[in-house]
């Protein structure tokens, strides 16, 4: 698992900053994982990235709804899904003393990466062109007056 810190930016700055402080979260699991580490502290970042996941998605669900973006109840019913793969893998790690594999963190992070460089960037490009048609019409209305 490996990410740069601006290769999946979509230049919305507090999308951005959730993006990669989930990216490290994933990574510290991961790196937990390898290294055999507790199982508690394991857990603990996991709900850890639940946390910091719900939040993003309220604010990036936040966000499409004030821009009136038409993508918003797809996107939200993928949040729902990517949070319920959190909250299931850590039900199942809390109760299974050995479960905890890379597997399912592989799992979550190339669920992240997708949901990113898909579903995020699409919400992206969409925004940049509600903004230059709201240039466009401005400019417009402008110079007609």
């Amino acid at each position: 698992m490996e990410m740069s810190n601006h290769k999946h930016d979509l230049g919305i700055q507090a999308i951005d900053r959730d993006h990669r402080e989930i990216s490290d979260l994933l990574l510290e699991i991961n790196f937990n994982v390898v290294t055999e580490a507790d199982t508690g502290r394991r857990i603990h970042h996991l709900r850890d990235l639940a946390r910091a996941t719900r939040s993003h998605f309220l604010l990036e669900e936040g966000m499409m709804a004030a821009s009136k973006f038409p993508g918003l109840p797809l996107h939200r019913l993928r949040h729902k899904w990517m949070l319920g793969q959190i909250w299931q893998l850590a039900n199942y790690w809390g109760k299974e003393k050995n479960a905890l594999t890379r597997e399912p963190i592989g799992v979550l992070w190339e669920s992240h990466i997708a949901h990113m460089e898909s579903e995020d960037r699409a919400y992206g490009s969409w925004l940049d062109e509600a903004c230059r048609k709201c240039e466009r019409d401005r400019t417009f209305f402008m110079k007609n007056r």
